[in-house]
């Protein structure tokens, strides 16, 4: 990877935690109400907390997604040797890295729209692909089987999006030798990578955030145009026209979209393959990825309560932790020390999670994701006091 690596890779486990550490000066800390006498303290400051949440975390992270799709897709589409594979590869990682950093806001356009279903479902329905492939080998240039194949990869869930890209890319977890893909298979993965683009541009454009004039021009061509706007829908929390009713409704909004992708990461992500449940159900198993999966999913949590992107050791000052810190340290201590856990066991599962899913330390893992989730609960609580 050319970019980036500060984000990736197991090194984050090392700094990855809720280090309780103000940040600068520049972070005023004393909340701002306009001159209103009828909003509380508390609501002053939160008021502050769901824009630092908009403004600072869900918009960056959704920015850079936007961008890392768009060179996956240019990447894919001059690949020629194996060090472009590679290349696509790298890319693939990166923009993955940034999906899952999202996900404790998936609450919003990414559910309202069927974005996070339509780009991350798994397994790959390698079955369908086949078939496609089969009957239509020459689909590289073949305008009537791209029709067809196109509209599947457009509007299907299991046919497309990250798993996708990441089937076509690689194979037990290094990157495919560039012989073995086809026409074809090029073809199938920059269109997959394409519509993941698009569907990035979406969540850009739905919470508020700048795209440039052909992004706009895609949204045009796909017909779409969010019903509202999530960034003010949330930063206004409170007020009328807001679907929160109250601004504490809003910042409670962050702590469940934390715990609804800690319990599924523990449950589903982890819990499935582990108890028997499902053992196909694996997440990014062709990259062997998914732990790293899981890891960003936790700091997804960690950013979205620090108050932007990367804000692993620190937090800033109008933060849903600089509240916490100040109005519920009992709660706020139980949280930091849960996630320092969660990070610490989810990084010491046994690799490649899709060889070891049956491990002892999975099963570690998902106790300390599930006592993470009831800290975060018991923060819930308190904060609607």
């Amino acid at each position: 990877m050319k970019a980036n690596k500060l984000l990736f890779g197991l090194a984050m486990l090392a700094t990855a935690t809720f280090a309780f550490t103000a940040c600068g000066d520049d972070d005023d800390p004393t909340p701002n109400n306009g001159g209103n006498n009828n909003v509380t303290e508390k609501e002053a400051f939160l008021q502050n907390t769901n824009k630092n949440l908009v403004n600072e975390t869900i918009l960056p992270i959704y920015t850079a997604l936007m961008n890392s799709n768009a060179e996956l897709v240019e990447a894919i589409g001059e690949m020629e040797t194996q060090a472009d594979v590679n290349e696509a590869c790298d890319l693939w990682k990166k923009a993955r890295q940034y999906w899952e950093q999202s996900e404790a806001f998936l609450f919003g356009a990414a559910s309202d729209y069927g974005i996070d279903p339509h780009t991350d479902t798994w397994p790959f329905d390698r079955a369908a692909f086949d078939n496609y492939i089969s009957r239509y080998p020459d689909l590289a240039d073949n305008e009537a089987a791209q029709a067809i194949v196109g509209e599947a990869i457009a509007t299907g869930q299991s046919l497309t999006g990250f798993h996708a890209v990441e089937y076509l890319l690689f194979r037990n977890g290094q990157p495919r030798q560039v012989a073995d893909i086809t026409p074809a298979e090029v073809w199938f993965c920059q269109t997959a990578a394409e519509d993941l683009y698009l569907n990035s541009i979406m969540l850009v454009s739905s919470w508020g955030g700048k795209v440039n004039d052909e992004e706009q021009e895609m949204l045009d061509d796909a017909e779409f145009e969010s019903s509202i706007n999530y960034g003010e829908n949330i930063i206004n929390a409170g007020k009328a026209g807001s679907t929160y009713p109250t601004v504490t409704a809003g910042a409670v909004q962050i702590l469940e979209g934390c715990q609804n992708i800690v319990d599924e990461v523990a449950h589903s992500k982890i819990g499935h393959p582990y108890t028997g449940e499902d053992v196909n159900y694996i997440e990014s198993p062709h990259a062997y990825n998914s732990i790293q999966d899981f890891i960003d999913n936790v700091l997804s949590c960690v950013y979205t309560l620090n108050g932007g992107i990367g804000k692993d050791k620190s937090y800033t000052a109008t933060s849903l932790t600089a509240y916490a810190m100040a109005h519920h340290p009992k709660e706020a201590a139980a949280v930091k020390a849960a996630v320092e856990n969660a990070l610490s066991k989810v990084g010491a599962m046994k690799r490649p999670f899709v060889l070891y899913y049956q491990d002892k330390s999975a099963g570690e893992a998902i106790e300390a994701l599930e006592a993470f989730d009831s800290a975060l609960g018991e923060l819930k609580e308190a904060l609607n006091d």
